[in-house]
């Protein structure tokens, strides 16, 4: 039975549509799972460790208990969501599955040239990342199509046949091929692919074309590669996934006609199915997942432009969101790899709860970007771990008490923090305890700064009129001080920052990019050939939203035309209405706006031209109505709140640092409408939030806490 995607993805009372809904996301250290009623609106989180040796496991067991705190079983969840960062941490740690390349005859050493630039200008030292491909797993064939998409050569099919021989004698596990200009013609693509699979039936195969249909070899060959590596891994994973989730067993009973969604890369969602045929578009899931909840959430409570900091365990992923929208980009990388798909423009650096502090040859203090992940963990995790990490810091400092409980059930080891900070940071460079501490959260807060200037500073965007989102197990705890760095003047913390992600499976929509490439000047092109080039792309969208049961109410499609000056190496985007004459003539005035809004210039005397047409199917699902606070005074109750302790506050803005009495609030019991003066620590069983002092926070009727920043 074929699962049921959008046409019953409806919040209802009358027991029809998505009553259930779950959703995991998968982090390095920890798995942050939620549950959601849409009859009674009610959310329960659960925050289990990561089982790297399978990471389904943990999200099985995290969903169990996410539904055992409302006494529900499997059997009853009508819609499953899904995020993880196994793709990411597969490329990032070479664990993918072995992967041939077949290209043209001649550019064999494709991957390896890639572009001219420098991975760092002035570092002679610097070498670029093995390809994902090896050379002796390169292979190239005769046979060539033109630019225009004429077969200039014809294929040497008995070429491909002796590659296949070739590869069947090798562990190889995938193959990826691309070949020159076949996103104008991709009839040499398609045939290798059928000679192959007919002769490696144990092996996967995947063209380029089948992931993206654009020009320039290097990136579409890189791509298709990256997909053909994480195939292997991904169907793995995700096939174990979804026999977990059916196992009534030792899983969560699932029905058979429940769907399975996954988060993609670009902010949508995409069938498991789907999922398992191009695990590149996973790429950067879970991430995703909290930038789209980031910006939904936000929107909720009036503020359009923010800055969200999402800090996990392992790492701190931030984005730019500018009226309600995340930015989307098709110049993407991970580990040094392009990545040719649309994904949301997140700048992830290794700054998370679990970075570790260093100190490097110079004597100079370093945090990350090496993690202690779930395994060990942070000195005070008790599982062994002896290497001092941000957390350690935190808890020194007493942003987390000694009775504070991670996810509600991990319990903290105070001592073993304040050894592994003395023997490795403390002693080394002749600081006390605390001290060193103070010092590992301020490398750590300066490496986000400098990560959040990267998206806004240098992208022309005052952070001074955004707001900043943080979030993540961490996040949180570190916001108030990175925006008074900034100079940021408010902070939104939404309700439960540290699955913050998994929210976002069940807001997002489904979502389908088509692109062609179409090279030429815009003198060229005409009114009736735009429209010969998106007609076919627009049925395509139509059909692709028929297969998801997306009813016509439900479907939102947007055309755009990439373009750029000529001679200019990349394109701006610029929206159009594919039957609106008026709309294609002015085209080019509208890009010299938006280059001159992205780069502070623009040239109307200067000819563009056209480099792609793009088209982006939405099927819209119905977002949960979240649960609100009740309403409350001023004044927070009494009942809310849990003691005091001291906290120590690093020196900022010239004011002199110290240990503090903070009230510590369980965030849960705040009211609408409570406000909180700073300094001050609010804890929850997925986040813990400090406050400086001088900060004030007021509960919203949404229940985020909007936070004014002090002087």
């Amino acid at each position: 039975m074929k699962p049921r995607i959008v046409s019953d993805l409806h919040a209802s009372t009358d027991g029809h549509g998505f009553r259930l809904r779950v959703a995991s996301d998968v982090g390095g250290t920890f798995t942050d799972n939620l549950a959601y009623d849409s009859v009674t609106r009610t959310v329960t989180v659960a925050k289990v460790p990561t089982t790297p040796h399978n990471r389904a496991i943990g999200t099985v067991e995290g969903l169990k208990r996410a539904l055992a705190l409302q006494q529900r079983s499997g059997a009853e969840v009508d819609y499953v969501g899904h995020g993880m960062t196994t793709a990411t941490n597969a490329v990032i740690q070479r664990q993918g599955g072995r992967t041939a390349f077949v290209t043209n005859e001649g550019f064999r050493d494709l991957l390896s040239i890639g572009r001219q630039d420098r991975p760092s200008l002035y570092d002679l030292t610097k070498v670029r990342p093995e390809p994902l491909a090896a050379r002796a797993d390169s292979y190239a064939v005769a046979g060539r199509i033109g630019p225009d998409g004429r077969e200039v050569t014809p294929l040497d099919e008995a070429g491909v046949a002796a590659i296949a021989a070739e590869i069947s004698q090798t562990d190889v596990l995938a193959v990826a091929i691309c070949f020159l200009h076949a996103y104008a013609n991709p009839k040499h693509e398609r045939r290798a692919k059928a000679i192959l699979s007919a002769a490696l039936p144990a092996v996967v195969v995947c063209c380029s074309t089948e992931i993206l249909s654009e020009f320039r070899e290097y990136e579409r060959a890189s791509t298709a590669v990256l997909n053909a590596y994480l195939m292997p891994v991904m169907d793995t994973y995700l096939g174990s996934l979804v026999a977990l989730l059916s196992d009534p067993e030792t899983g969560l009973g699932l029905g058979a006609d429940r769907p399975v969604m996954v988060m993609e890369a670009s902010g949508g969602l995409m069938t498991v199915d789907t999922a398992r045929a191009k695990p590149v578009h996973t790429v950067l899931s879970g991430p995703a997942g909290g930038v789209v909840a980031s910006a939904h959430v936000a929107a909720l409570s009036g503020i359009r432009d923010i800055v969200t900091m999402d800090m996990g365990g392992t790492s701190t992923d931030i984005s730019l969101i500018l009226d309600a929208k995340p930015q989307v980009t098709r110049q993407a990388s991970l580990a040094s790899i392009p990545v040719r798909i649309p994904v949301i423009d997140i700048n992830a650096i290794g700054a998370g709860g679990g970075s570790i502090a260093w100190i490097d040859d110079g004597g100079a203090l370093r945090v990350g970007p090496v993690s202690a992940e779930a395994i060990p963990g942070p000195a005070c995790y008790r599982r062994g771990g002896t290497r001092p990490t941000v957390t350690d810091a935190n808890l020194v400092l007493g942003r987390f008490g000694e009775d504070t409980r991670l996810g509600g059930d991990l319990t903290l080891d105070r001592d073993a923090a304040h050894r592994a900070i003395e023997a490795e940071v403390a002693r080394p460079l002749g600081l006390s305890v605390v001290e060193a501490a103070a010092g590992i959260v301020r490398v750590a807060n300066a490496n986000m700064v400098r990560g959040i200037r990267v998206v806004s500073v240098e992208r022309g965007h005052d952070p001074r009129r955004l707001t900043l989102v943080p979030f993540g197990g961490a996040g949180p705890m570190h916001g108030a001080a990175v925006a008074r760095e900034l100079a940021i003047p408010r902070i939104l913390v939404p309700p439960t920052p540290g699955i913050l992600c998994a929210l976002g499976m069940l807001v997002s929509d489904l979502r389908h990019d088509l692109i062609e490439t179409h090279l030429g000047p815009y003198a060229d092109f005409g009114f009736a050939r735009g429209q010969a080039i998106l007609a076919p792309m627009a049925a395509e969208a139509r059909r692709l939203l028929d297969e998801d049961g997306v009813p016509e109410p439900r479907r939102r499609v947007t055309a755009r035309v990439d373009m750029r000056y000529i001679g200019q190496s990349y394109e701006l985007a610029v929206p159009l209405d594919p039957v609106d004459a008026a709309a294609w003539s002015s085209l080019p005035g509208r890009f010299h706006e938006i280059h001159r809004q992205r780069f502070g210039h623009a040239d109307p005397q200067a000819p563009v031209e056209i480099v792609s047409f793009g088209m982006t199917a939405i099927g819209l699902i119905d977002t949960p109505q979240l649960p609100r606070p009740a309403k409350g005074r001023r004044k927070p109750p009494e009942a809310a709140r849990l003691g005091s302790r001291k906290v120590y506050f690093e020196s900022l803005s010239g004011a002199a640092a110290g240990w503090l009495d903070c009230p510590v609030w369980q965030r849960e019991a705040l009211l609408a409408g409570n406000v909180i003066q700073g300094p001050a620590v609010l804890e929850e069983i997925s986040a813990t939030t400090v406050l400086y002092p001088a900060d004030v926070a007021r509960v919203d009727a949404q229940g985020c806490l909007i936070v004014e920043v002090g002087k």
